[in-house]
C-alpha cells in the first residue's frame, strides 16, 4: 500500500514537473517577448471587439497565424512572438475556413466593407460560405443623428436603414486593429529598373491571382464592384487610360470619398504600397488593364518604381515586339478571357501551369515558339495542330487538334496570349488580325 502511494506520488510529481516545462515555463518566456515595433495596444472599442470576435467564435475559422510557407503570402508576412504582446490569450485558431486575418486591417482598412462583409457577407463576396451577423445591426426607419447607414446592395438590402449596434462596432474595429508591422524595410528606396531591358509582357496568371486575393472582394471576380459601394473596373477610363499614372497612383496610396462617373464612393481603398512589390502591382494594374473589355496600354514595374517616386514614367523603348505603354494603339488581350479559354481547350494537356506531362504532352513555359518574337509558327500550331512533332529534343506523338473550326479569331488571339505571358513566358502579344491572315494561308 505504502509503496503504491509512493508510485501514485512520484508520478503526480513527474506530471506537475512535466506542466512547468511545457505549460508554465514557456508562458513565463513569451510573457517577456516585446512587442514588434510598431505594434500597437487594444484601444477599449477594440478589446471589447476582441471579446464580441470570440463569443460569436470567429476564431473557429479563421485563424490569426501566417505562417512562413508560398500559400500564405497573401494573407502578410510570417508571424512573430512580438506580434501577440497585447493579446492574450493568443487567438491563433487552428481551421482556416476562411481567410487568416493577422493582417485584415491592412488588407481591407474600409469599415464600410466590414459592416456589410459582416451583415451578408455574400453582398461583397458571392462564394463565400461564412454566416451572416445580421444582430450585430440595427434596422431602422430613419438614419439616427451622428450615425452612417451600411449601403448594402439593393438585393440584400432589409427595406429599412442598416447601422451597426455597438457590438457590431466594436468587432469592425478590432478587425481593422489587426495590422502586421513591418519587419523589414519597405521597397520604397529600390533602386528603379531598367525601362530599356524590361519586357512589357506579364504573367497573366499571376496577375490574375494577386487581384483575386488584393482586390475581387471589393472590385468582384469580373471587374463589376458593388454598385453604389465599390466601384467598378469594368470600361473604368483610369483603368483605360493612355497614361496609367493615376491608375499606379490609386493602387500605390489608395482612394477615399472619390466621384467615379458621376458616383461618389465612400469606402476607403487600401494603400498597396507596403503590401506588395513593384513588379506585383504592375502584374495586378496590367490584369485589370486587359480584363473584362479593358484595353488599357500596358505598364511596367520600372513605372511603379517611378510612382511611388513622384517621378516622370519612363520612356520604354520602342522595338517590333515592345511597344511603348504609353504609345497607342498597342496589342492588348482580355487575360481573364484567355485564362478562361486556355482552362477549357488547352489545361488538360499542358497543364494549368503549362508544365505539359514529361515525354508525352509538350509543356509551353519556357517554349521557344511561345517566346519567339515571330508568332507565325505559334498560331499556325493552334490554327492547325500538330502530331510527331520534336520539341527540344524530345518527340511528341500524342496529336494536338486543330482549332481553327472550333475558336475565333479572336478566341485563339486571347489564348497564344494567354500562353505567351504567362509561366514566365515574356512572347510579344497577338492581335486576332495576324490569326486571320495565318488562317487565309492554307
Amino acid at each position: 500500500m505504502n509503496r503504491s502511494l509512493a508510485i501514485s506520488g512520484g508520478s503526480t510529481l513527474i506530471y506537475a514537473g512535466l506542466a512547468i516545462v511545457m505549460g508554465v515555463l514557456p508562458g513565463i518566456w513569451l510573457s517577456k517577448v516585446p512587442p514588434t515595433p510598431g505594434l500597437k495596444p487594444l484601444t477599449p472599442l477594440e478589446a471589447r471587439g476582441r471579446d464580441v470576435y470570440v463569443s460569436e467564435g470567429c476564431f473557429y475559422c479563421h485563424t490569426q497565424q501566417v505562417r512562413p510557407l508560398s500559400g500564405d503570402k497573401p494573407f502578410g508576412r510570417p508571424s512573430a512572438p512580438g506580434d501577440y504582446a497585447y493579446q492574450t490569450t493568443e487567438l491563433l485558431g487552428s481551421e482556416r475556413t476562411g481567410p487568416d486575418l493577422s493582417n485584415i486591417g491592412t488588407r481591407q482598412s474600409s469599415s464600410i466593407w466590414q459592416y456589410i462583409h459582416l451583415y451578408q457577407p455574400r453582398a461583397v463576396v458571392p462564394q463565400s460560405i461564412m454566416p451572416a451577423f445580421p444582430w450585430l445591426f440595427r434596422v431602422v426607419d430613419e438614419l439616427p443623428p451622428g450615425e452612417k447607414a451600411v449601403p448594402l446592395p439593393p438585393q440584400f438590402a432589409p427595406g429599412g436603414v442598416v447601422v451597426p449596434n455597438d457590438d457590431g462596432k466594436a468587432l469592425a474595429a478590432y478587425l481593422l486593429s489587426l495590422k502586421q508591422p513591418a519587419l523589414v524595410p519597405t521597397q520604397s528606396g529600390a533602386a528603379p529598373l531598367s525601362p530599356t531591358t524590361e519586357p512589357l509582357g506579364f504573367d497573366a496568371t499571376k496577375g490574375a491571382a494577386l487581384f483575386a486575393d488584393n482586390c475581387a472582394s471589393c472590385h468582384g471576380a469580373e471587374g463589376k464592384g458593388v454598385p453604389g459601394t465599390f466601384p467598378p473596373l469594368a470600361g473604368d477610363p483610369v483603368v483605360s487610360a493612355a497614361n496609367p499614372t493615376a491608375h499606379i497612383s490609386a493602387v500605390l496610396r489608395g482612394l477615399s470619398g472619390k466621384v467615379i462617373n458621376v458616383q461618389k464612393y465612400e469606402a476607403q481603398m487600401p494603400a498597396f504600397a507596403d503590401q506588395l512589390a513593384d513588379q506585383q502591382i504592375a502584374d495586378i494594374i496590367n490584369h485589370e488593364r486587359s480584363s473584362w473589355g479593358n484595353r488599357g496600354a500596358l505598364i511596367s514595374a520600372a513605372d511603379v518604381v517611378a510612382a511611388r517616386a513622384n517621378e516622370p514614367l519612363p520612356k520604354q523603348a520602342t522595338s517590333p515586339e515592345q511597344v511603348s505603354p504609353i504609345a497607342t494603339p498597342t496589342p492588348s488581350f482580355d487575360a481573364a478571357e484567355g485564362s478562361k479559354l486556355f482552362a477549357d481547350n488547352c489545361a488538360a494537356c499542358h497543364g494549368a501551369e503549362g508544365k505539359g506531362v514529361p515525354g508525352t504532352l509538350p509543356p509551353l513555359a519556357g517554349d521557344q515558339v511561345v517566346n519567339a518574337t515571330d508568332p507565325a509558327e505559334h498560331i499556325t500550331a493552334v490554327l492547325r495542330g500538330l502530331s510527331g512533332k520534336a520539341i527540344n529534343g524530345q518527340k511528341y506523338e500524342v496529336e494536338m487538334p486543330p482549332f481553327a473550326d472550333r475558336l475565333s479569331d479572336q478566341q485563339i488571339a486571347d489564348i497564344i496570349n494567354h500562353e505567351r505571358t504567362s509561366w514566365g513566358n515574356q512572347g510579344p502579344l497577338v492581335t486576332p488580325a495576324d490569326v486571320t491572315k495565318l488562317r487565309a494561308n492554307k
